[in-house]
């Protein structure tokens, strides 16, 4: 164990501020253990995107939840790269990506960086989703507004509805407000291991990746999460049930929901409204799992693989 620590927190330290310099644009992509990171700039701000695939292929974008960022999809990405451009964003203010003004991180905005980022990858024809919470509410706006639907062929929706419990909302502004700070990998391990043990089962080595994606380290040496406390801002307003469920029910495309069992984000009450409000929606509910699915077993990556590829 001690040895594994060691060689993360050599990999932590020897990571570099990203920049223009370090990741390149979609046209000369850097290549890290398969997958190639780049820098975009997209309306005015540089979004860290991780591809991995050939570009002629059916693209696929990743778009991972509230705290998280693209890493979160490196197993899913993997087995789909075979058939698949997969296309995973950090989501501004998360990851690599700059932040932003507060203003800034709202679902509007994010709209909007999708539709340039399939602008910038050469996306022609429409692109699978695969969203993750708010990934996955982000994808259900693209495929539901008359402007984006379009750009949509399949989606994944993973653990989230057209309307959340407040009190999961509560939970996740709670943690999400509260600045952790680390000493160690191992400290920062502990923490994540109990935050995240929802997600269900993780192999030694995604833990490993898991922790190391989601601290930056600051002057002083100590770490802390990977993103700006600022994004708590996404929660400014409030939620429009009416709304949100005829903006579902409005929806075409073939969608699968993915739910864990013990979300609190996805009660199966909205979950079975969601099956019945829209035309066209498959479900997988997995089972000791709760927000969200970590869309990595065997089992939940070849759902997903049989889903797109139908």
């Amino acid at each position: 164990m001690y040895q594994k620590i060691k060689a993360l927190a050599s990999r932590l330290l020897s990571q570099r501020p990203i920049s223009a310099s370090t990741v390149n644009s979609p046209s000369s992509p850097s290549a890290n253990q398969g997958f190639c990171e780049h820098l975009v700039e997209i309306r005015g701000i540089q979004l860290f995107v991780r591809t991995l695939g050939e570009p002629s292929n059916k693209a696929v974008i990743c778009w991972h939840g509230f705290a998280r960022n693209g890493s979160d999809f490196l197993s899913l990405a993997r087995a789909l790269s075979s058939s698949h451009f997969v296309i995973c964003p950090d989501t501004p203010g998360r990851g690599y990506s700059d932040w932003v003004d507060p203003d800034r991180y709202n679902f509007s905005f994010y709209q909007s960086l999708a539709v340039d980022l399939l602008k910038k990858f050469n996306v022609s024809g429409r692109a699978h989703w695969v969203g993750t919470s708010m990934g996955g509410a982000l994808g259900m706006m693209m495929a539901s507004n008359p402007k984006t639907r379009r750009l949509i062929d399949r989606l994944v929706i993973n653990d989230i509805g057209p309307e959340v419990p407040e009190d999961a909302i509560q939970r996740i502004r709670d943690y999400a407000s509260e600045s952790q700070y680390f000493s160690s990998l191992s400290e920062a391990r502990s923490y994540f291991e109990q935050i995240y043990a929802p997600f269900g089962y993780l192999s030694d080595e995604e833990w490993d990746l898991l922790i190391t994606h989601s601290v930056r380290r600051l002057d002083n040496g100590t770490l802390t999460q990977h993103y700006d406390p600022q994004i708590l801002k996404q929660f400014g307003g409030a939620q429009n049930p009416t709304l949100a469920w005829t903006m579902f029910s409005s929806i075409t495309c073939r969608m699968l929901l993915i739910r864990g069992m013990d979300s609190d984000i996805l009660p199966a009450s909205i979950a079975d409204r969601m099956v019945n409000s829209a035309l066209r929606v498959e479900r997988l509910d997995i089972p000791d799992t709760g927000h969200a699915p970590f869309l990595n077993t065997p089992e939940q990556v070849s759902e997903i693989r049989s889903f797109l590829d139908d």
